[in-house]
């Protein structure tokens, strides 16, 4: 073999080896699968999962909620209303938290988020394929009237299972108390979604 193959077939490898590190670099960079990533969508800052338990099998205080603070539970039904998720957006809230995590009981769930922050709320349905979730997003009267703010991107919609997620609510700081309110319904049975916040850019 003379020199000028050796050279060529050295620079050939050299080539095939910084192709392989290339694409593993590009695949690790690349937003994970389902991954909200508009230009608009920043760092996730809180997730939790909604969960219909066969019975109402939930008996542990509400308030304390001894889930790490990421789970809120429903009782499931073949079809029909599930409960309501209440997020409170107020300026003394620190971050993110769920403070009511049982809608068994009494239906109804509640998130407490910080209003100064500038967020998106998106939703993405887990589960079996037939599963479905219909979401019904309405915000307080006053707070539109104060604020004239739109909480509420997705009034209404039914969304089964799936890889990406949804964007159904936005705030704005606005230096307002807000109330949005997510009333959730099946027609073929539901077990389980995820919610994330996602940070708001402005762009």
């Amino acid at each position: 073999m003379n020199i000028k193959t050796i050279i060529v077939a050295s620079l050939a490898a050299v080539f095939a080896v910084s192709m392989i590190f290339a694409s593993g670099t590009l695949q690790a960079s690349a937003a994970p699968p389902g991954e909200t990533r508009d230009s608009d969508v920043g760092k996730m800052l809180f997730k939790f999962n909604i969960l219909a338990v066969p019975n109402g099998d939930w008996s542990a205080d509400d308030t304390v909620c001894p889930n790490s603070g990421h789970r809120v539970f429903f009782e499931r039904v073949d079809s029909g209303l599930i409960g309501t998720i209440l997020y409170k957006l107020d300026q003394s809230a620190s971050g993110i938290k769920i403070t009511d995590c049982d809608g068994t009981a009494d239906g109804t769930a509640v998130v407490k988020a910080d209003e100064k922050v500038n967020f998106y709320i998106v939703l993405r349905v887990h589960g079996k394929v037939t599963d479905n979730l219909r979401v019904m997003c309405t915000e307080s009267f006053n707070d539109v009237l104060t604020s004239g703010e739109d909480l509420c991107i997705i009034d209404d919609s039914t969304f089964t299972k799936g890889k990406s997620f949804t964007k159904i609510s936005a705030n704005m700081f606005d230096e307002a108390y807000e109330e949005i309110l997510w009333t959730l319904e099946t027609s073929t049975g539901f077990r389980n979604a995820e919610v994330r916040f996602y940070e708001k850019l402005t762009v």
